[in-house]
């Protein structure tokens, strides 16, 4: 057939197409499994001049095979690629030069990109085959073409939007940050974790006494989800009996919990210094106007200094100077985004745009103060993940406050005193630490 491509003449032809940049998709062996568990049956290729795509089998039960580096070479050659999920393609080739088209949407319309890939014989083989790891290697390759090309009718007209601030942080830096970030996944008692968290199919995420997150960007303030296989791993049940349903692939799970985050990233941009004291006791001090704080007079500071963070300043202590100065903070981004119809978030320079629906001072504040600490963490995680590379302890969950690890005593302890470096920025960000055989920590 004209549009599957498995000779090297083929192979040769679709070459040509390589400066005019191109659509990818890649078709795993299964929609339903983690990527990771996952292997590359064929590769879409739609040249963004061409009347048509291209199709070339890499592990399929029909036609011929091409070899994965071949399709590789062919792939890197192309000066631009855009893709719908460029995580997801990281997983079957290392292309750095792709660029998502779905985060690229939910940039620039705030909103998540849809796209259907109904189609009645797939839906057939999967209604049957669907727990099977293969079962796109014996679905007609003819039929998986066809859901490309829909993929890609869908998707095409948004290939075309300009590019804008921010997008390369979180399409490169971000996007290489998750996909690390997935690789170790979670020690799990198998029979316990799945009676508890009830998976849709334990096969879809979970090996080897491990179960497999996975981290979703493509949300207004791009702080990200992490959900897979009905489980939510961003929030998982605070009792015993949940989190006991977890163990350390190496030794120790260690937890680093930034104290006061969202107060201390705040203060950073107000220009307010904040000790290494607790930040929140730091400012219950000045509320209740004493230096020995009760725990009751803790949580009210607390409640106090998070719905400050949002814009809600209390009455009673707006004097203060750095109500004063968070409240200057708000007015200005409101400023901003009013007069020039955008804010850009600190770090990733993320635009936050009139295109924005019912928006207000402290809704602004909420995305900005999202946006800020996802990208200062993902800039975190980069530096932790490169320190870690040649070590058994790995980084297993992130949780927008809070790092897990599982550590190994292998690396020492000295290993534990480097990740806390690392993440308090010369002491400008203090951690707790905790540690545990088991989540409850």
């Amino acid at each position: 057939m004209f549009y599957i491509s498995e000779t090297e003449n083929q192979l040769e032809r679709l070459e040509q197409f390589s400066r005019l940049g191109a659509f990818v998709y890649v078709v795993p062996s299964n929609f339903y499994y983690h990527p990771k568990l996952t292997n590359t049956v064929a590769v879409y290729i739609r040249p963004l001049k061409s009347s048509h795509g291209f199709i070339i089998p890499i592990d399929h039960t029909e036609g011929l095979n091409v070899d994965k580096n071949r399709v590789y070479e062919i792939l890197k050659d192309f000066n631009k690629l855009y893709t719908v999920d460029k995580k997801e393609l990281l997983y079957h080739f290392n292309l750095q030069q792709s660029i998502d088209v779905s985060l690229l949407y939910s940039m620039i319309k705030f909103d998540k990109l849809e796209y259907s890939t109904n189609n009645s014989t797939i839906n057939h083989f999967y209604n049957k085959f669907n727990d099977i790891p293969y079962t796109n290697k014996i679905i007609p390759i003819s039929k998986l073409y066809e859901v490309c090309e829909k993929i890609y009718s869908q998707v095409e007209k948004y290939i075309d939007l300009e590019i804008p601030k921010g997008f390369d942080f979180y399409n490169n830096t971000g996007t290489n940050v998750f996909y690390l970030l997935e690789q170790s996944g979670l020690g799990i008692y198998y029979e316990a974790f799945n009676e508890l968290f009830k998976p849709r199919n334990p096969l879809y995420n979970c090996i080897d006494n491990k179960v497999l997150s996975y981290y979703n960007l493509y949300n207004i303030t791009s702080r990200p989800t992490n959900a897979f296989n009905s489980v939510n791993f961003a929030a998982i049940p605070k009792s015993e009996t949940h989190r006991k349903c977890f163990k350390p692939q190496n030794d120790y799970f260690v937890e680093f919990d930034f104290d006061g985050y969202h107060l201390r990233l705040l203060c950073e941009q107000i220009n307010y210094t904040l000790t290494d004291e607790s930040a929140h006791k730091q400012l219950a001090k000045l509320y209740f106007e004493k230096d020995n704080i009760s725990d009751d007079e803790y949580n009210q500071a607390k409640q106090i200094n998070f719905h400050a963070i949002y814009g809600k300043i209390p009455e009673k202590w707006a004097f203060l100077e750095i109500f004063e100065k968070i409240d200057d903070y708000i007015r200005t981004l409101w400023k901003g985004f009013e007069d020039d119809g955008k804010i850009l978030a600190p770090i990733s320079e993320k635009p936050f745009t009139n295109k924005l629906k019912d928006m207000n001072p402290q809704k602004l504040m909420n995305y900005v103060m999202q946006s800020l600490e996802t990208s200062r963490n993902i800039l975190i995680l980069k530096e932790v993940l490169r320190y870690l590379k040649n070590k058994k302890t790995k980084v297993v969950l992130y949780t927008y406050d809070a790092l897990l690890f599982d550590f190994s005593k292998e690396d020492g302890k000295e290993t534990l005193q480097d990740i806390k470096e690392i993440l308090e920025t010369d002491g400008k960000y203090p951690v707790k630490f905790k540690y545990s055989n088991n989540l409850v920590l």
